[in-house]
């Protein structure tokens, strides 16, 4: 059973009132409800007694043939999207989409030959994608792998020049009058702080080279440019990560929803997008593409084809160019218009509830603040189109602060309207009949 609240009238619908409902019917007056199954365009009512007149004439409002359903600012139980609970069911099931609302990809790559070669190939971006663990495990790993390997030389460098032997430690240097490779170096553990200081520089005081041995002064110097090039490497890469634009994904919000109504005479796709933060996201350009299977004329079925829909801000009455950018400053309404053009011209809203398909939208812009490119996406599939709705406005001023509040809690939060069940191809037929 599904509610819908208006004033102090309530509409109750059963299961089998929603399933008597008909996408191919006519319409007729209020008056037939009363009796038994009734119809009007677009829907048809199987009355069971809960349906008074007053409340019929509330939810159906007659228009020129089309329906003018009750405002409600709910989304998900309304008639201007879901007729009724049998609709609603349709709806739910398991999501087959590319993307995912947060903009993360659904892909997995297999049969791949030679998969790890490849990342190795590109091992600076390999280690940019990495998790930060396994960059903090590498940045740790390579330093202590360096200062171990380099301490292991100078160790065997110090037992062939004979500067581990018991006479010629540094308590006995001075009385066999023993010049060392290194001075102060008693075993190990004073090696690998010698190979620890002698790779960032550190110069304690206690140990440093003598000129007795050239080999070290080989080593000292090939140590140096290894912990340098060592220290560039992490650096570069952890810069690389920490500067990704990729988190600035994170302050830019959606609409969960897209919606489908008639504006200006035309039937839009439309949806919110919104910047959480101040600093502005520069040269703001915005792109969808629906994914779905077309077939060829030869007959050819082609899976997950990306066709191209144009998006503008503007809601221009007449033919215009679409203007695909736009300023952020205040939550932006891109829509995209369903006209001859459109790969959903002839889609009907019975036929959106069976569909499968997926519009993929991405916004591409330069960061403020690190002048970076990023790019923020998300997805709708059809359970997230919502037919004959339109955005609530989330926007208003404060005249005490002089400023503008964004609310960002509305962001998703629609209307229905009285945009007519039909495709925009029976729209135009219609026009063109009537004139």
């Amino acid at each position: 059973m599904s509610q819908s609240v208006h004033g102090d009238s309530k509409v109750q619908i059963l299961d089998a009132d929603a399933e008597a409902i008909n996408m191919e019917s006519t319409a007729t007056t209020p008056d037939d409800l009363q009796d038994g199954t009734s119809k009007h365009r677009g829907l048809s009512f199987k009355n069971s007694g809960l349906l008074s007149k007053e409340t019929i004439t509330r939810i159906l409002k007659l228009n020129r043939g089309k329906i003018k359903p009750v405002t409600t600012e709910s989304r998900s139980v309304s008639l201007g999207s879901i007729d009724a609970v049998a609709d609603l069911r349709k709806r739910k099931g398991n999501e087959r989409r590319l993307i995912e609302k947060d903009g993360s990809l659904r892909i997995l790559h297999y049969g791949l030959a030679e998969k790890k070669s490849r990342f190795l190939d590109d091992i600076f971006t390999t280690c940019v994608d990495l998790k930060w663990r396994y960059i903090f495990l590498g940045f740790s790993s390579s330093f202590l792998i360096s200062w171990l390997i380099f301490a292991g030389i100078w160790h065997f460098m110090f037992w062939a020049h004979g500067d581990l032997e018991e006479m010629h430690l540094p308590e006995a240097q001075e009385g066999s009058n023993w010049t060392p490779c290194v001075y102060n170096i008693y075993d190990f553990s004073s090696t690998f702080l010698y190979s620890v200081e002698t790779q960032h520089t550190i110069g304690y005081g206690l140990r440093g080279s003598s000129h007795k041995c050239a080999d070290t002064i080989i080593l000292q110097c090939i140590q140096s440019i290894v912990g340098v090039l060592i220290q560039a490497c992490i650096a570069g890469i952890v810069f690389a990560k920490l500067a990704r634009p990729k988190k600035r994904a994170k302050t830019i919000s959606f609409s969960s929803n897209a919606v489908i109504s008639q504006v200006n005479g035309k039937l839009r796709l439309m949806f919110r997008i919104a910047n959480i933060r101040n600093s502005q996201i520069l040269e703001a350009h915005f792109r969808a593409i629906l994914l779905n299977n077309i077939t060829t004329k030869e007959g050819v079925t082609l899976r997950n084809f990306p066709t191209e829909m144009s998006l503008s801000t503007q809601l221009s009455e007449e033919e215009q160019e679409p203007t695909d950018f736009g300023h952020m400053f205040l939550p932006l309404l891109v829509s995209h218009c369903i006209d001859e053009t459109s790969p959903l011209y002839e889609l009907t809203p019975a036929e959106l509830i069976t569909s499968k398909f997926e519009i993929l939208v991405t916004l591409e812009g330069v960061v403020e603040p690190s002048g970076n490119t990023t790019q923020v996406r998300t997805s709708y599939i059809p359970q997230e189109i919502l037919w004959g709705h339109s955005f609530t406005n989330c926007v208003s001023y404060a005249n005490k602060e002089g400023v503008y509040l964004i609310d960002h809690s509305k962001i998703d939060t629609t209307i229905t309207d009285c945009t007519p069940r039909l495709s925009a191809k029976q729209i135009d037929e219609e026009n063109r009949r009537a004139q």
